[in-house]
């Protein structure tokens, strides 16, 4: 087994096979460094998905965490709420520590934090103490221990989604009325600050050859809709109407429509500059919800504008992703040589 690539021990690892001892003494004898632990291959390599049974399981977490937080509720909320977040964290010393099964560790971290969220705002407003800032503060630290402990790179989102939670709540305790109407501009701001902090990764590994890329994707698939979402609350007229009497929905006019097209393809842009195709796949959602409502009108019935929508958005995806490496290699000969613009894709880079 001491022949095996660096690869192969990492996947070897992975998948349960041997365990963190033998890998380093396997990569010492292999004369590899401690820090290949961190290679994930090149941009297109994700560890994210390794088999049916990872989205199995995650099915089956995904399940159980909400009865569990249904069960947590009928209990009083608060301290169960914290005895929920424990049986993730036991989920995820299992899923994430010893089998480094990603989607699954991904559905009972995101559990964790929602249950240590929800059970410290509970009991400490049972105690009387108020305190969204302490509650979000404890969530805070929580995964931050989260991610010391269990070392996954999406945690760095949730991390991220925790920080936005006490950056809230802080700004909520000293100025509520601004928070209600600047809101648009919270989300734009917090995910400008997530994008650049999710850059300052890329721009450590212009390659994506280690975990830094992995962390900049999850911080990049977050950024992505708060950006979004933020212009558009600034930028458009969102309309509140009910569909079929009792379904709540927002609606746009044409006009609003093409501005989110026009956002939309800006990110585009923006992520094929960047090498990042997680910023477009985070805000196809947006891009679905305006064409559907430039379509608006034109006489075509409901179920017509669906499928049109979807042929055009499924098809440029299609079209970019087959050829992204061009369309990028022609974008940056002409944008100006800046370190956050990564050098054109090299299969044979081995770092």
């Amino acid at each position: 087994m001491t022949d095996m690539t660096p690869e192969q021990i990492t996947k070897a690892l992975e998948a349960g096979i041997i365990s963190e001892a033998q890998a380093k003494t396997m990569r010492a004898k292999a004369g590899t460094a401690e820090t290949d632990l961190a290679q994930i291959g090149n941009e297109d390599e994700m560890r994210f998905l390794r088999s049916f049974s990872d989205v199995f399981i995650a099915i089956g977490v995904g399940i159980f965490g909400f009865g569990l937080s249904v069960v947590a509720s009928l209990m009083g909320g608060g301290l169960s709420f914290l005895l929920a977040a424990a049986v993730m964290w036991l989920m995820a010393e299992y899923f994430g520590r010893k089998r480094r099964a990603h989607l699954p560790t991904l559905m009972t971290a995101l559990a964790f934090l929602i249950f240590v969220q929800r059970g410290a705002s509970a009991l400490l407003g049972d105690m009387g103490l108020g305190g969204d800032i302490t509650a979000a503060l404890i969530t805070l630290g929580a995964m931050l221990l989260f991610y010391w402990r269990i070392r996954l790179p999406f945690c760095i989102a949730l991390i991220a989604l925790a920080g936005l939670y006490l950056a809230g709540a802080i700004v909520g305790q000293i100025a509520p009325e601004f928070l209600k109407q600047q809101f648009g501009l919270g989300l734009l701001l917090s995910g400008l600050v997530i994008f650049t902090v999710a850059l300052l990764y890329d721009m450590n590994d212009k390659h994506r050859t280690t975990r830094f890329a992995d962390n900049a994707f999850w911080l990049h698939f977050l950024a992505a809709p708060l950006i979004i979402h933020g212009l558009a609350l600034m930028l458009v007229n969102l309309q509140k109407e009910v569909l079929f009497g009792f379904v709540p929905m927002v609606s746009l006019n044409r006009g609003d429509a093409a501005i989110i097209m026009v956002i939309v393809a800006l990110i585009t842009v923006v992520g094929l500059a960047i090498n990042r195709r997680a910023l477009i796949v985070s805000s196809l959602g947006y891009a679905a919800f305006a064409m559907g409502y430039l379509f608006d009108g034109t006489g075509m019935n409901f179920g017509t504008i669906v499928a049109v929508t979807f042929l055009l958005l499924g098809g440029a995806i299609i079209f970019l992703g087959a050829g992204w490496h061009t369309a990028r290699n022609g974008l940056l000969k002409i944008l100006p040589k800046l370190p956050i613009f990564p050098p054109p894709f090299d299969p044979n880079y081995k770092g």
